[in-house]
């Protein structure tokens, strides 16, 4: 009878040791709030799923919400204990102080930071210091769309990268004669699509103590001397200019030679032009500031309160991966802010070449970005920004107020709402 027990606890005892280690795969079950703009949740799931197959001690469990829903949602379910562990996020300022470190969790803190410019990582800290919290995983971007069509039918080729303003309002004129084109270029009144342009002839955004004051406005009023002088002359449309148009229907159209417009709109050109024309993406116009453009990336970010902080520093760390980033932003036609895998041509999962092709000219633009070009949508004041500049901009187009008056009223603005936010 003695001999039988023992057999059964020596039985039993792998089995215990076997249910103990079933238990601990069983307890790091991650949460993941998603949102979509496209596919991303769906891709992400993808790609999650291969994750626990390679580390099946992690489950991730993908949630999709609205992104209009998700600020709100994070700011109170963080606050109460029922955060998710990882997610994703646009407004990602918004959130400083509710992420997790995962700078002690990283296998390799160095290799997680080296593909990103700082000012993203700096967005998504409370103040000083060099915790890390998670990366930027799509960025949305703007550069010029060029009907190249008509380029060849007038027999002048394309200026190349490094060309200055001048250099294409010279090309762009060029092409308009010999093809009978109305406008050389066309741009909406929305200042996100003029910062870029004002940032490469030398404005500078942000004071020496890095408060967002416009603190050099002649890039910027260079640049809308630029327009308000093509609107004079009848070179682009007033309307766009006005508010009241969209210059991407000058373009679909044909009857604009050049649109300045974001990588957000590259399928739905894509759709309306169809077989009409050829067209590409070209690099940002150069001037004193390089060649860039403004930038807003969403984030993937891992949040405090998470009862496996470990496992969700191992799937941001694994989704960080280049190789990963690459494969997200084919599949889910997005621009990567990663430098090493900007450093390439993308294999995007489309049979049309030109969304392709475009999308490719937008992920050569990502080295070029200054990081105020970068810090400027992430800042707190951006929206302050933005609002004041397309009020105060429509009126000096509409010849009701000075270019002088209108950069006044902007910079006003800014350091009001500064100071207030200061007093507060």
């Amino acid at each position: 009878m003695m001999k039988r027990s023992l057999c059964l606890i020596l039985l039993c005892v792998p089995l215990f040791w076997r249910s103990l280690a079933a238990l601990a795969q069983e307890t790091n079950e991650l949460r993941f709030l998603c949102f979509n703009e496209g596919n991303e949740c769906e891709i992400y799931a993808d790609l999650l799923s291969r994750f626990s197959q390679e580390n099946p001690d992690i489950a991730v469990a993908v949630e999709v919400m609205a992104g209009a829903d998700i600020e709100s949602h994070l700011s109170e379910a963080v606050d109460t204990g029922d955060g998710p562990d990882i997610a994703r996020v646009a407004d990602y300022r918004a959130f400083a102080g509710r992420y997790l470190d995962l700078r002690p969790l990283l296998a390799d803190a160095g290799a997680f930071t080296g593909g990103f410019q700082a000012p993203y990582l700096e967005a998504m800290r409370a103040g000083a210091g060099d915790g890390l919290h998670g990366f930027p995983d799509a960025a949305a971007m703007v550069a010029p769309f060029v009907n190249i069509s008509l380029f060849e039918q007038a027999g002048v080729s394309l200026p190349g990268a490094g060309s200055s303003w001048d250099d294409w309002l010279k090309a762009l004129e060029a092409v308009a004669a010999a093809t009978g084109t109305p406008y050389l270029l066309a741009v909406d009144n929305k200042d996100h699509r003029l910062v870029g342009p004002a940032m490469s002839l030398g404005a500078r955004y942000f004071d020496e103590n890095g408060a967002l004051t416009l603190a050099d406005a002649d890039g910027l009023r260079e640049f809308l001397e630029i327009l308000n002088q093509l609107k004079a002359a009848g070179r682009t449309p007033s309307d766009t200019l006005l508010g009241t148009g969209k210059s991407q229907a000058y373009f679909v159209r044909g009857e604009t030679l050049m649109y300045v417009c974001g990588s957000w709109k590259v399928e739905e050109v894509a759709a309306q032009v169809g077989a009409d024309f050829d067209w590409t993406i070209v690099a940002n116009p150069s001037g004193p500031g390089g060649g860039t453009c403004v930038v807003k990336a969403t984030a993937l970010v891992a949040l405090k309160g998470s009862a496996h902080p470990e496992a969700a520093a191992r799937v941001v760390e694994y989704l960080s991966q280049p190789a990963l980033i690459a494969e997200f932003s084919a599949r889910t036609l997005t621009v990567p802010a990663h430098l090493e895998v900007a450093a390439s041509t993308i294999d995007y999962a489309t049979d049309n070449e030109s969304i392709a092709a475009a999308l490719n000219a937008f992920v050569r633009e990502v080295p070029k970005l200054q990081d105020q070009a970068i810090a400027l949508d992430l800042h707190p004041l951006a929206s302050v920004y933005y609002e004041a500049s397309n009020t105060y901009l429509r009126g000096y187009f509409a010849g009701e107020t000075s270019l002088d008056e209108a950069l006044a009223g902007i910079k006003a603005r800014l350091t009001g709402t500064t100071q207030s936010d200061e007093e507060r």
